[in-house]
């Protein structure tokens, strides 16, 4: 047995052997010194020792419960100063262990083993306690619970969590025994830190990931490798992160230039970059709006059409089209571009009507430029200018003013004030001169040559500097031309009477005294040009008439000498070189068609090839095209005869002389028809051979004639006058059994 070694402070109780009992006051003094002698389970894990004399900080920090001390449960006794006739009288010890005591001690001895079973027992199954990290003091802290406690922080799996577990173990010193294994955690847990960092840039955010890249401390002793591992891979983010931003930057660029193609292949570039945010969030966002520019794109390419399609309307519902284009749309700058050129094209063309004096009609254009344009207080200006502009047209010296007065509205930040200004100064100068011009047109009221003549001489007193004297001009035009008119008709009537009578050469050099660039030159012209056509129509006539008989007679070399002697000048020239072309082009045609008939005579389907080329050549609009029409449907008649005797012994040759057959021939479907036939015979597989046909041999009889049946003469008829005359057997040899069929 093993020997049980008796505290010291047991020792120390006195027994009955020794003869001295002590007296019961002196027993919870014994007791607290065995209290005092025990170590209690704090100071025990104060120290870090257990029971079996181990470092609880190597393996764990353990705790224990603590357990109320033995001596509470005894019950207290008076103190040593109470006098002896109050104490109890002393028992001795063998009177206390009588037989009753001795159920008394079996009792316990059975209590204290099932008690110490059970105790044992729920120690066993007691699960230890935990430290509360975030409480310890962490100078004072052993490293196996600094290695505990980060770890697990580092269970938590965040950046700060795992930065405070590398924190905690780290400033360990490099020779302490644990330095090893906090090694290998601080190396997982710096991988797990950087693989944070690399899902915070694949979500998107590169500056989050480099600051928590960067938030990694560099272990001990290899911090320089550590580092470059880390800047390397921030390189890499950034690498990534610029070429998405160009290829996107790119991508906008060709949008903005409506070059939707480039762009879609660079927005592709996106799904190769390395970044998950780049290859999903963004791609889909500038395909998104790759799609709403292209949208926008055709809506301004229809804008742009009905622009150029010119007038109102079409401007109209061009800025229509243009202002459904969002702000936030890569073509909205050209958007915003075409609809201030469409709204000044609308302010072109009602200046365009106004400067042809339709006042209603420039003024409703004016009206309809919308405001998205930027031009309508230029457009309402515009009217109010127009209104003033029409006031002046009638030059009257009211008018002037109160065109004047009109156009003093425009202010001075509008963009016509400058136009207004120069109406309002030319319209002043004009006041003066309107005068003379309203007397001018006095005088030609009349219509006479002498007032005329001076209404003439009115006008021409307005200087060319003054307003009015574009105006003025025109109207001393107007009047020479009714000067003219009146001095030159008597010539043209004279003329015209000339040639009624069938004087067509006097009346041509009656008209011919009207001079040029007079009033009616142009009249004059056109009757001498009537008269002299006229003239060498009469004279030609005969020349045409007789080339027509002489090619409906077939002579059409003559026909065509004889239509040549019209010279270029008679108004039948161009008739007859219209007939003479078409002469030249039926003997051609005809000339062809010999030509084709003389090259088939060989009846070789080369030959016939040709004969039909030439054939073709005879313009649909000849009168030998039916002819050369037939002549080609015989010909590719033959060429197919030939080819399907050909296709008997030479597919391939019967093929290419059935091509030949052209497709403007009525046989050309039959003729591809035959060639997709006997093509299909080329490309069908060759029958497998069969096995060798056995007939047995036939043996047949020899034939021999039959014999004859015996012949029997008919019986004579009853008659006086032929005597019965007696008929005679030819005796025959007997037939041999064996010729019998």
């Amino acid at each position: 047995m093993r020997e049980t070694k008796i505290p010291d402070w047991w020792a120390d109780e006195p027994s009955e052997e020794s003869g001295d009992t002590g007296k019961l006051s002196d027993f919870p003094e014994a007791t607290r010194k065995r209290r005092d002698r025990r170590p209690s389970s704090k100071s025990a894990m104060a120290s870090g020792e257990n029971g079996l004399g181990r470092d609880a900080a190597a393996v764990g920090a353990l705790t224990v419960d603590r357990v109320s001390d033995f001596d509470r449960s005894l019950p207290e006794f008076p103190p040593e100063d109470v006098p002896e006739a109050m104490r109890p009288p002393r028992i001795p010890l063998w009177k206390r262990l009588r037989w009753p005591s001795l159920q008394t001690w079996l009792i316990l001895c059975i209590l204290g083993f099932g008690g110490s079973g059970f105790v044992a027992t729920a120690m066993l199954l007691k699960m230890p306690s935990l430290p509360n990290c975030p409480s310890i003091f962490w100078p004072l802290a052993s490293a196996s619970m600094r290695l505990y406690c980060a770890q697990v922080a580092a269970q938590k799996e965040t950046v700060d969590d795992l930065l405070e577990a590398i924190a905690l173990v780290n400033t360990l010193p490099a020779d302490h025994p644990l330095r090893l294994s906090i090694n290998d955690q601080i190396e997982e847990w710096t991988k797990k830190i950087l693989d944070l960092a690399e899902d915070t840039f694949q979500e998107g955010k590169l500056t989050e990931a480099i600051g928590i890249a960067r938030k990694v401390p560099l272990s001990k002793g290899d911090g320089v490798a550590n580092a470059q591992s880390i800047e390397e891979r921030i390189e890499r983010w950034e690498t990534i992160w610029g070429t998405a931003e160009e290829v996107y930057k790119n991508a906008e660029a060709f949008m903005r230039k409506q070059r939707w193609g480039q762009a879609f292949r660079e927005a592709t570039k996106l799904l190769s970059v390395g970044n998950h945010y780049w290859e999903t969030t963004k791609y889909k966002e500038i395909t998104t709006l790759l799609q709403t520019a292209r949208e926008d794109g055709m809506k301004l390419g229809r804008a742009e059409e009905l622009a150029e399609a010119g007038g109102a309307d079409n401007l109209v519902e061009a800025i229509k089209l243009a202002e459904k284009i969002g702000s936030k749309s890569y073509v909205y700058d050209e958007a915003r571009k075409a609809i201030k050129e469409y709204g000044r094209e609308m302010m072109k063309l009602a200046e365009a009507a106004l400067e042809a004096k339709d006042l209603n009609g420039a003024i409703a254009i004016a009206r309809r430029v919308p405001d998205s344009t930027g031009l309508k207080q230029e457009a309402r200006d515009f009217v109010t200018l127009a209104r003033a502009e029409s006031q002046a047209w009638s030059l009257t010296v009211g008018s002037l003013e109160n065109a004047i007065q009109a156009a003093q509205r425009i202010q001075p930040n509008s963009p016509l004030y400058g136009k207004a200004q120069k109406l309002i100064d030319r319209w002043q100068a004009g006041i003066d001169q309107v005068a003379v011009l309203e007397r001018a047109r006095d005088f030609a009221r009349t219509g006479s040559i002498n007032d005329l003549t001076t209404a003439i001489a009115q006008a021409q007193q307005i200087p060319q500097t003054n307003p009015l004297w574009e105006e003025a001009q025109s109207e001393i035009a107007d009047w020479r031309a009714q000067i003219e008119t009146q001095q030159d008709q008597p010539y043209l009537t004279q003329a015209r009477q000339l040639a009624s009578q069938g004087n067509l050469s006097g009346a041509i050099a009656e008209a011919r005294r009207v001079g040029s660039g007079r009033a009616l030159s142009g009249e004059a012209q056109d009757l001498i040009a009537q008269w002299q056509g006229e003239i060498s129509r009469r004279r030609d006539q005969p020349y045409l008439s007789q080339a027509r008989e002489q090619a409906n007679s077939g002579n059409i070399q003559q026909a065509i000498a004889t239509a040549g002697q019209i010279p270029s000048s008679s108004a039948l020239y161009g008739e007859a070189q219209s007939e003479i072309a078409n002469w030249q082009t039926e003997n051609n045609a005809r000339d062809s068609l010999d030509e084709a008939y003389k090259t088939a005579g060989n009846k070789s389907p080369e030959s016939l090839f040709s004969a039909i080329a030439q054939a073709n050549q005879v313009p649909g609009s000849s009168s030998w095209r039916s002819e050369a029409d037939r002549a080609i449907d015989q010909w590719s008649q033959e060429l197919l005869n030939i080819a399907q005797e050909r296709s008997w012994y030479d597919l391939s040759g019967a093929i290419a002389i059935a091509d030949k057959v052209p497709a403007y021939s009525d046989l050309y479907g039959q003729a591809q028809s035959l060639i997709r036939d006997w093509q299909n015979l080329q490309n069908s597989p060759a029958p497998a051979p069969s096995e060798p046909y056995y007939e047995e041999p036939y043996y047949e009889e020899p034939y021999s004639e039959p014999a004859p049946e015996p012949y029997y003469p008919p019986e004579p008829a009853e008659s006086a006058q032929s005597p019965e005359v007696p008929f005679k057997q030819p005796i025959k040899e007997p037939l041999d059994s064996g010729t019998l069929p």
